[in-house]
C-alpha cells in the first residue's frame, strides 16, 4: 500500500542525487514531446480555484488543446510573435533562411517548416491541401517514432536514478539502444490513439489516461513486452489506485497555484521534475505489488538490478536482461583514445580532403561545372583538417557530454572559420567564401547554418569517423605510415609556399561581393 507523503519524500531523495540531469531531461522532453497528461490542465483549474471556484477542464478544453498543439499552438501572441519576428530580421541566402522566412510568412512554424520543403524540393508545387496532410503525417511520425520513444527514455533515466549515483543521459535512448525502439513506439503510439479516442467520450478519456499510466515505466523495464500485455499489466496495476492517483495529482494544486505567480517558470524548473520523480517511486511500488500478487505478465518485471539499491556508479549494462554484445560494443566505440602523431597527421589530411570533395560536388551537381575550391591547389581545404584535429584534442574532456560536445564543436570551429577568412581577406584582400544574407551571419565570415552543419559533422567526426579512421591508420606498418606522412606534409608545404604568392581564385572559388 503506498501513501503520497512517502512517494514525495523518495522523489525529494531521488531528485537531490542528479536535480540538473533530470530538469534537463524534462525540459527536453517537454520540449519534443508535450504529451498531453491530465497533470498538464491543473494550472488552469488553480486558476479557477483563485477566481473563487474550482473545476478541471472539460474533454472538449482537453480536445481543443491537443488541437491547439497539433497545429503548433496558433494563438494569436504566437502569430503576432513570428510576424514581428518577420518584420525585424529578413536573410536572403540559404536553407535555413528560406525556412526562416517561411516559418514567419506562414506564421507557423510546422507549415511554414513543410512549405519550405516545398519551395527547395518541388518548386511550389504542392496544393495546399497536401502541405496540410504533410504536416499532419510529420506530426504522426514525429509523435510514434520520437516523442513516445524519448517518454520512455525518460521513465528509464528516472528509475536508474533512484539506485545509482550517476545516470548517463544516453538512457533517454533506452529503447534505441537495446533495439526495441520498433516494439515501444508500437505500443506507445497505440496508447496515445486509444486516449485520443477515449477524450471523444464525456469521461473516458481521464480515465483511460491513468489506467494507461503505468505503461511507459513498463517498457522502460523491458521494452520486449508486448503491447496487450503492456497494456493489462497497466491496467491491473492501476485497478483500484485511480481514484488515489487522482487525488495524488491534486495535492500538487499548492505548486501549481504558486507557479501562477513565477510566470511559469516554477514549473519548468522544479514542478515538472518533481512529479515524474513521484510518478517513478509510484511505479515502484505498485510494481512491488504486481510480484507479490503476481499479476498476469508480471514475469517481464524481471530487471532486478533496476530496483536494488548499489553503491555503483551506474547501472551494470552488462547484466541487463536484454544485453546484446553488439549494441554495448557499437554503444561503446572508443572515442575516449589517445591519437598517436601518426593518425593525427593521416585525420588531418583525410579530412582535408573530404571537405575539399565535399564542396567541389556541391559545385559540380548544383552547378554542373568543376571548380577547385580553396585557397590552396591541391586537392585539400585545410579548415576542415584544422578544425577537425583541434577538436578531438581540445574536447576530449567534453566527450561524454554530447550536447556541449556540439555547443564546444560549434565554438570552436566558428573561431577557425572565422579567424581564416579575416586573415584571408587582409592578406589578400579576398574572400574564398562569404555568407552575406545568410541566415544568422557574422561578418558574412560565419553563418549559422555553416555552425550547424560543422556542430553535426564535429560529433560524428568525434564519436564515429576519427576512431573509425584511427582504427585503419592503425594497421599501415610504422615505416610505411612515417613514410607517407612525410610525403603529404612536403607536396603541402610546397603547395603552402606557392599559394601564399600564387593563392587559388577565379569564378567560384573567389568571385564574391565585398561585405
Amino acid at each position: 500500500m503506498w501513501h503520497a507523503k512517502g512517494l514525495k519524500q523518495n522523489a525529494k531523495k531521488s531528485l537531490q542525487k542528479n536535480f540538473w540531469r533530470i530538469l534537463g531531461i524534462c525540459l527536453l522532453v517537454g520540449f519534443i514531446a508535450t504529451g498531453m497528461r491530465v497533470t498538464h490542465h491543473v494550472d488552469n483549474a488553480a486558476k479557477h480555484f483563485i477566481g473563487g471556484r474550482f473545476e478541471f477542464p472539460s474533454n472538449a478544453q482537453i480536445m481543443n488543446e491537443l488541437y491547439q498543439d497539433i497545429r503548433q499552438r496558433n494563438a494569436p501572441e504566437y502569430n503576432e510573435t513570428l510576424e514581428q519576428l518577420g518584420q525585424v530580421y529578413t536573410p536572403e541566402k540559404g536553407v535555413l533562411a528560406r525556412i526562416y522566412n517561411r516559418m514567419t510568412e506562414d506564421k507557423s512554424v510546422l507549415y511554414g517548416f513543410v512549405n519550405a520543403m516545398d519551395d527547395i524540393f518541388l518548386k511550389d508545387k504542392a496544393t495546399q491541401g497536401i502541405i496540410i496532410l504533410a504536416g499532419v503525417v510529420i506530426l504522426l511520425l514525429f509523435l510514434a517514432f520520437i516523442s513516445n520513444i524519448l517518454l520512455v527514455g525518460q521513465c528509464r533515466f528516472l528509475l536508474e536514478n533512484r539506485s545509482y549515483q550517476q545516470v548517463k543521459l544516453g538512457r533517454l535512448l533506452f529503447p534505441w539502444r537495446v533495439r526495441r525502439w520498433r516494439k515501444t513506439a508500437f505500443t506507445m503510439f497505440e496508447r496515445s490513439f486509444f486516449i485520443f479516442l477515449w477524450d471523444l467520450t464525456i469521461i473516458g478519456g481521464i480515465i483511460k489516461r491513468y489506467s494507461y499510466k503505468m505503461i511507459p515505466y513498463i517498457l522502460a523495464e523491458n521494452p520486449d513486452i508486448g503491447h496487450t500485455e503492456a497494456f493489462e499489466l497497466s491496467r491491473k496495476m492501476m485497478y483500484g489506485n485511480k481514484m488515489k492517483t487522482f487525488l495524488l495529482d491534486l495535492s500538487f494544486l499548492g505548486w501549481r497555484v504558486l507557479n501562477l505567480f513565477t510566470f511559469g517558470i516554477l514549473r519548468y524548473v522544479w514542478i515538472n521534475p518533481y512529479v515524474e520523480a513521484v510518478y517513478a517511486e509510484l511505479y515502484c511500488s505498485l510494481r512491488q505489488e504486481a510480484l507479490a500478487q503476481k499479476y498476469p505478465h508480471y514475469e517481464y518485471l524481471n530487471d532486478t538490478l533496476l530496483f536494488t539499491a548499489s553503491s555503483l556508479e551506474d547501472y551494470p549494462v552488462e547484466q541487463y536482461p536484454l544485453y546484446n554484445p553488439n549494441t554495448k560494443k557499437w554503444m561503446k566505440t572508443d572515442y575516449r583514445r589517445t591519437y598517436s602523431i601518426r593518425s593525427v597527421i593521416l585525420i588531418f589530411f583525410s579530412f582535408s580532403m573530404i571537405g575539399w570533395l565535399w564542396e567541389v560536388s556541391l559545385h559540380l551537381f548544383g552547378d554542373g561545372v568543376f571548380v577547385n575550391r580553396g585557397f590552396f591547389h591541391g586537392p585539400w581545404l585545410p579548415i576542415y583538417g584544422t578544425g577537425g584535429v583541434l577538436i578531438i584534442l581540445l574536447l576530449k574532456k567534453f566527450v561524454d557530454r554530447p550536447l556541449v560536445t556540439f555547443f564546444m564543436t560549434v565554438l570552436v570551429c566558428g573561431i577557425v572559420e572565422y579567424f581564416v577568412a579575416l586573415f584571408l581577406w587582409e592578406f589578400k584582400q579576398m574572400y574564398w567564401w562569404n555568407y552575406t544574407g545568410y541566415f544568422l551571419n557574422l561578418h558574412g565570415r560565419i553563418c549559422a547554418e555553416g555552425l550547424l552543419i560543422f556542430g553535426l559533422g564535429g560529433c560524428a567526426f568525434i564519436y564515429i569517423l576519427a576512431p573509425f579512421f584511427d582504427e585503419i591508420f592503425k594497421k599501415i606498418p610504422k615505416k610505411i605510415a612515417i613514410i607517407i606522412c612525410a610525403v603529404l606534409l612536403t607536396v603541402f608545404a610546397a603547395d603552402t609556399a606557392y599559394s601564399m604568392i600564387h593563392p587559388n581564385s577565379g569564378a567560384g572559388i573567389t568571385d564574391y561581393e565585398t561585405h
